[in-house]
């Protein structure tokens, strides 16, 4: 629904690059609370590796948004 300009084609509701790495860094925290919240460790374990690694992956383009 939002997105910062340049991010992707289509948008409805325009953000600055800080708002959306926001908002995917709360889904992260998020998705790696509820998983041991819920889920017995060896669930969550694999849960918060991939929400890690997502952060890693992310870093050059949140420093592109951070820049917008």
């Amino acid at each position: 629904m939002s997105s910062t300009p340049g991010d992707k084609r289509n948008m409805i509701v325009a953000v600055p690059g800080t708002v959306t790495i926001a908002l995917v860094l709360l889904q992260l925290v998020a998705a790696v609370v509820a998983a041991w919240v819920a889920w017995p460790a060896f669930a969550a374990v694999p849960v918060t590796v991939l929400a890690a690694v997502t952060v890693v992956l992310e870093l050059p383009r949140w420093r592109w948004l951070a820049s917008r």
